[in-house]
């Protein structure tokens, strides 16, 4: 099929538009919002949507600025004759008329029949289906403006005519994918595996599941047989064992029994030493207190004999230190004294001498003052004297001064330009510009002049060749006008005067800067302090005039030498004062040490008398109640004796219980009773496990325990072999599933190696390694999958590859599935690219055209519509401007 012709009416945008295509390749270009992808949508609804459809299919394509239904027309080829197709888009009213030279038109359903016939499509969609099935037309040969970056085989197999696509292979390939009846086996094969078997193992009540639970009843009633014999000779085993546990304990009865009197008695005569043990210690106790409090007594005496003596002494030197302390209090008293009066003399004089900077503050501020009016004053006046002068600058002067050089530059050059006349000898009057020359005259002429021999001869002599001297002349008439222009404006007369004039106002000028600047200071120091304000110390020097002055400190002529002897004075009674209270207080502190001393010396003795009476009363109470130290002393032989005693029996005992010496007797009588508690509980738990045992031996004993476990022996091979028949069946249907799978897909592969080779041959422009080329996997039941591309070295998936080589592997992929497809539409197919390379960059365009002319050479028809036409004119064989339409 080849598209041949195109015209619109009232369909959006477009009032009227025509466009024909090239066999080759067709370039419509224009800016956005010029009606191109408008173009593209009306071609492709008029192709497979029905004329009589309603909603969104038809509405899209109305204009909302040109009054009318939209209405299409389209010339193209297929089927070995030239169609034109007609369609108005008017709702449920809308018609359709498709006719050919030499036969009758044919209208309305009968024309949308004979399209699909002609389009390869089932049908021309209705309304219904245009949401969910228009997109899928011609997916793979028209690419949709935004849609070149999305991967076409990550789509449906409608996207693509996969149906189609297959046909194509298979004649390509000569021989069928598959026939029917591999399908048919393959549908068996599949369902009598999955039968069986589930992705997460075996199927429940499947034959094997059946053969596999039939196997495990098997095995659990020959282990439970296993384990019944098992259990019996077990239980004969421990009865056996039971008995002879029973008789070893009853062995050990009496040997427990004769152990537990022993430590009974062994007890008894702990608790008969026990009383006579703490009547030795209280005795040893008694002693040992009487002779402690002898030996506290003695030292009690000799401490407080110390004691007293010491505080005696304290006492001496505390009323010595009183007497000393009183003395320097006095003196420190007297100094405290003269210091006062020092210090009212000194802020005295200190006062005389604040009324006194004052006074001279106050004739500072006004000198200051009157010099600041004076210099305000000299500053008027320089001021006055300035605006007198003209304002003459540095500029201005350098002006006049370049003037007046370059006037006496054109003097110079005249003057070097003047002709000397001199007539030596003539026989003839001579007039020099109307004036007569005698012979010997010398005259100068700076111009050109006339010169007049005799009545016939006159000559023009125009110095320098007579070039450049009027200019000149002109530039020195201008000059000198500018000069005395100037000078005018200035008021001078000369440059010299000028010159004066300008020294003159420098000096003025420096002069008020000088001012200035003086009087910038005075008013900076008068703004941060310097000069306090007159009033405010006139106000101050009359409060100091006001406090009584006193007459000796008025008498006083020398204030400096007096205040420094003030100071000196002050400073060593200062000094003085601060060395009594230093030895007062370190008196004081002296005092305060050995009062504190006193009463510590007191408290101590009272300790000491307290602890003394307090030793004397034990010693009297201990005396009282228990004897003498004598006494206490035979009492404590005696219980040492009877002590010794009965160690000796125990120890004697001790050794027939085996125990040691110092051992805990209560605690081998615990570990007695606990022992004869073990054996009873022994006891109990043989017996009983004996009776428990006699029951099994009993039960068990009562049945074929032999021939039942060779009964289910028997029954678990028969379901071994059934298990293992029944698996082998299953894994032999899977493995045959497999290798149909292996074999489906190896010859799937061989037939989309010849689409694999001509997407690479499209895309190889883009490709710069030896082993680049893309990949794609062909499924009998999911398609074309997996578009991936191979780049050094590296396969990359769809989703990794950059936008422009996206949209440039989406292209390849197209072509080549139109290239495939096209035999089938007599050898022809329309591609068409809205607006698809926008991501790819300037220098890749190339190859882009360099693919599509490939296309072209291949019998395709390709049409690009771009809003950038400009990289695709060289290669287009016919193109559109719809901006200029």
């Amino acid at each position: 099929m080849r598209l041949i012709r195109c015209r619109l009416e009232s369909v959006r945008r477009h009032r009227t538009l025509e466009v024909a295509f090239a066999p080759g390749l067709t370039l419509i270009g224009g800016a956005n919002e010029s009606g191109k992808s408008s173009l593209v949508e009306a071609m492709h609804r008029t192709l497979f949507v029905r004329a009589a459809a309603t909603g969104s299919a038809t509405r899209d394509l109305r204009s909302a600025t040109h009054a009318g239904h939209p209405q299409v027309e389209i010339d193209f080829d297929a089927a070995g004759h030239r169609w034109s197709l007609q369609k108005c888009f008017s709702g449920s009213g809308g018609t359709s008329r498709l006719s050919r030279s030499g036969q009758q038109a044919l209208l309305g359903g009968d024309a949308e029949d004979q399209l699909a016939v002609l389009l390869g499509v089932d049908e021309i969609i209705g309304s219904r289906q245009v949401n969910r099935v228009l997109p899928t037309r011609w997916a793979h040969l028209w690419v949709m403006q935004g849609l070149a970056g999305r991967n076409l085989l990550d789509l449906s197999a409608e996207h693509y005519d996969l149906q189609g696509l297959i046909t194509a292979l298979e004649g390509q390939a000569k021989q069928a994918l598959q026939s029917p009846f591999d399908q048919l086996i393959y549908n068996q094969l599949e369902d009598l595996v999955a039968s069986s078997l589930t992705s997460r193992g075996v199927k429940q009540n499947s034959e094997l599941w059946k053969r596999r639970q039939e196997l495990q009843q098997a095995t659990d009633r020959e282990s439970d047989a296993r384990e019944q014999l098992f259990s019996y000779e077990t239980a004969c085993s421990e009865l056996d064992e039971n008995e002879q546990s029973l008789d070893a304990l009853d062995r050990q009865a009496p040997d427990v029994q004769q152990m537990r009197r022993k430590l009974l008695t062994l007890k008894d005569l702990q608790q008969q030493v026990a009383p006579l043990r703490l009547q030795r210690n209280q005795r040893q106790q008694q002693l040992g207190t009487l002779t402690r409090l002898g030996k506290e007594v003695q030292e009690s005496e000799a401490a407080m004999t110390a004691l007293r003596r010491e505080l005696s002494v304290l006492k001496e030197s505390v009323a010595t230190s009183s007497s000393n302390l009183i003395a320097q209090r006095h003196a420190f008293e007297q100094l405290d004294s003269k210091r006062q009066l020092l210090e009212e003399r000194g802020h005295g004089l200190r006062r005389r001498q604040d009324q006194e900077r004052l006074q001279q503050r106050i004739l500072e501020v006004r000198r200051r003052q009157e010099q600041c009016a004076e210099l305000e004053q000299q500053q008027t006046s320089l001021s006055n004297q300035l605006n007198q002068l003209p304002g003459l600058d540095s500029d201005a002067l350098a002006a006049l001064q370049a003037h007046q050089r370059h006037l006496r530059e054109l003097d110079i050059r005249l003057q070097s330009m003047a002709s000397r006349v001199e007539l030596q000898t003539s026989d003839r009057s001579v007039l020099l510009d109307g004036e007569r020359l005698s012979e010997g005259d010398v005259v100068q002429r700076t111009g050109a002049f006339r010169l007049e021999v005799g009545d016939g001869v006159v000559l023009l002599v125009s110095p320098g060749e007579g070039t450049g001297l009027s200019a000149l002349l002109a530039d020195r008439k201008l000059s000198q006008a500018q000069l005395e222009k100037d000078l005018k404006h200035w008021s001078v007369n000369s440059l010299e005067d000028a010159d004066g004039l300008f020294q003159r106002r420098k000096e003025l000028l420096q002069q008020r800067t000088v001012l200035d600047a003086r009087l910038r200071q005075l008013k900076e120091q008068r703004r941060d302090g310097q000069d306090d304000d007159l009033q405010k110390l006139q106000e101050q020097f009359a409060e100091h005039q006001q406090q009584p002055d006193d007459p000796q400190i008025a008498a006083v002529e020398d204030l400096p030498q007096a205040l420094s002897d003030c100071r000196t004075q002050y400073k060593s009674v200062q000094d003085q004062l601060r060395c009594a209270r230093s030895d007062c207080e370190r008196a004081d502190r002296e005092q305060t040490t050995q009062e504190r001393k006193i009463q510590e010396l007191r408290i101590r003795l009272e300790r000491h008398e307290a602890r003394h009476v307090q030793q004397l009363q034990q010693k009297r109470e201990i005396e009282e109640h228990h004897g003498a130290a004598a006494t206490i002393e035979a009492d404590l032989s005696e219980v040492i004796r009877q002590c010794a005693l009965l160690q000796e029996r125990m120890l004697a005992l001790g050794g027939d219980c085996g125990l040691e010496e110092g051992a805990d007797i209560e605690m081998s009588l615990a570990d007695l009773e606990e022992r004869e508690q073990f054996f009873n509980r022994q006891r109990t738990d043989l017996n009983r496990a004996r009776g428990s045992l006699l029951e099994r031996c009993e039960r068990l004993g009562s049945r074929e325990l032999h021939a039942e476990l060779e009964e289910a022996a028997a029954h678990l091979e028969v379901a071994q072999q059934a298990e293992e028949q029944e698996t082998r069946l299953v894994e032999s249907r899977a493995l045959l599933l497999r290798r149909f799978q292996e074999a489906r897909a190896d010859l799937s592969s061989r037939y989309s190696s010849p689409l694999r080779s001509s997407i690479n041959r499209f895309i190889a422009p883009f490709l710069h390694q030896p082993g680049d080329s893309s990949e794609l996997r062909f499924d009998a039941g999911d398609g074309l999958k997996d578009l991936r591309l191979q780049r050094s070295g590296q396969s990359l998936e769809f989703s990794q590859l950059s936008g422009g080589l996206k949209e440039q592997l989406n292209a390849a992929v197209r072509l080549a599935i139109a290239e495939t497809l096209r035999k089938g539409h007599d050898g022809c197919l329309p591609v068409l690219f809205d607006d698809a390379f926008t991501n790819s960059d300037p220098s890749r365009l190339e190859a882009v055209g360099a693919m599509l002319r490939q296309a072209v050479d291949l019998g395709l028809q390709v049409v690009v519509l771009s809003c950038d036409p400009a990289p695709y004119r060289n290669i287009a064989d016919s193109v559109v401007d719809l901006d200029r339409l």
